[in-house]
């Protein structure tokens, strides 16, 4: 009760202290004077919503979020219960204002009562349909920390939602986020699987974690291929089969299904299963949609087989295919880091010459600023493109230069500057990488002998 009389407490003093009487400001704020008169004087006092809070906090020049500690300690008095209708919009206006601290505590006092657990996880997946992200994670620590189910659907959402917010551009803390919501994503609902699996293939990736990228990708094809024949099938029938709002069309998640197990099959130098995958994501013409960017996806991946062909070629030692693929990279500037990353390493394989190339693409191997560079690059007809793949492609790519340049007896200033790119990318990024290096270190020293 002491914190309810001194929430009424303060708000009187303030009103008596620049001027005001009951009447003049109920007509300054727009509050009714009898409401106005029982929220402040009535006995017991008339519940005060926290909009009633913010326009009397506006008209006395206050400051966003002044008396909400006293607001919210008071919405709790009443023996720990709480009126969800009345700490719904409190919780929403400390979103609004970012105050983290009182979502906190709301949310810790809320949770007397189990049964809101319910009323949270709702807020929260709302706020995700809007658009918010980072801002509903203290919402969705709530769920997990209170879910008394552990095999519930609502316990893995809220993993995966955290999981979504926590990915940025360090690769070791996606790769942390990522090992703690891996166990969850079978009891994901099938159109948020679709883009955990390819997000999760994705961080697996960056930290070249190939068989566990080819199974993920294999459970990504699997429910794509499995929704997609359901689509058909209802088609047939002439019935409607509609899969909830994902990021991208079903086809993005079935090529790159196929595409991810290339990537990683092609880095295990496995070229035989790679060939075989690359196969089932060109031509998807026959994959039918009615998404508006399917053909556009169906042209995408077509491009990407062309390249990724063009890759195994060289890899397998087809040198010829260099100057082809040099002319095919002028007219497409954007898939110069991924290809220089390949044609490096076959150059190291096969003993290639790619000064050429490196001269030419002198300017994207060292950009001055490497994170400002991979955010103009993006490119919204891009398939899934994360800035954190391209801090990876660096990272590889400075690796095989620097045995390139070495290879090659090239101990002068452009292995230093190859050396100090990778170590300070390394550093940054994905430290992670750090005994790749330490072993590449010693493998220059072979080479210096």
């Amino acid at each position: 009760m002491n914190n309810l009389i001194t929430l009424r407490t303060e708000l009187e003093q303030e009103i008596a202290r620049q001027g005001y009487s009951l009447s003049s400001f109920s007509k300054a704020s727009g509050i009714n004077r009898g409401i106005l008169s029982a929220t402040l004087n009535g006995n017991p006092p008339k519940p005060m919503s926290i909009n009633q809070l913010d326009r009397m906090s506006a008209t006395l020049g206050k400051p966003e979020g002044w008396l909400y500690e006293q607001f919210i300690e008071e919405s709790f008095s009443e023996q720990g219960k709480a009126n969800w209708r009345r700490i719904r919009p409190l919780l929403l206006r400390c979103m609004e204002i970012h105050r983290n601290d009182l979502i906190e505590r709301t949310l810790y006092l809320l949770m007397e009562d189990p049964n809101h657990v319910g009323h949270v996880f709702e807020l929260a997946e709302e706020q995700v349909q809007a658009g918010a992200t980072v801002e509903t994670v203290p919402f969705y620590k709530c769920v997990i920390e209170n879910e008394r189910n552990y095999q519930s659907e609502r316990l893995a959402i809220s993993q995966y939602r955290i999981f979504r917010a926590s990915l940025g551009h360090n690769i070791e803390d996606n790769l942390k986020a990522a090992l703690i919501f891996e166990p969850f994503r079978h009891r994901l609902p099938d159109y948020l699987k679709l883009d955990a699996l390819l997000k999760l293939s994705i961080v697996n990736y960056t930290v070249r974690n190939w068989d566990i990228v080819i199974k993920l990708s294999q459970e990504l094809y699997d429910i794509s291929s499995r929704l997609h024949k359901q689509k058909l099938q209802a088609k047939e029938k002439s019935k409607e089969f509609k899969i909830p709002f994902t990021e991208r069309p079903l086809i993005v998640y079935y090529g790159q299904s196929q595409l991810m197990q290339f990537v990683a099959n092609e880095h295990l130098e496995d070229y035989e299963k790679a060939s075989v995958h690359l196969k089932k994501f060109s031509n998807l013409h026959w994959f039918e949609d009615d998404h508006p960017e399917n053909q556009k996806y169906i042209e995408r991946f077509d491009f990407f087989a062309m390249l990724n062909a063009l890759n195994l070629e060289i890899l397998t030692g087809n040198q010829d295919k260099l100057n082809e693929y040099f002319d095919l990279l002028k007219k497409y500037p954007e898939e110069v880091l991924p290809s220089l990353l390949i044609i490096i390493k076959a150059a190291n394989t096969h003993d290639y010459d790619i000064d050429h190339f490196l001269t030419y693409y002198d300017d994207i191997i060292y950009p001055e600023d490497i994170m400002e560079f991979l955010f103009s690059e993006q490119d919204g007809n891009r398939l899934y493109y994360e800035v954190s793949v391209g801090i990876t492609r660096y990272v590889n790519m400075y690796y095989q230069l620097a045995i390139y340049h070495c290879n090659r007896k090239m101990y002068d200033e452009k292995l230093e500057k190859v050396l100090y790119r990778l170590e300070s990318t390394v550093e940054k990024y994905n430290r992670g990488r750090i005994m790749d290096c330490l072993n590449l270190f010693k493998k220059l020293r072979e080479f210096t002998k």
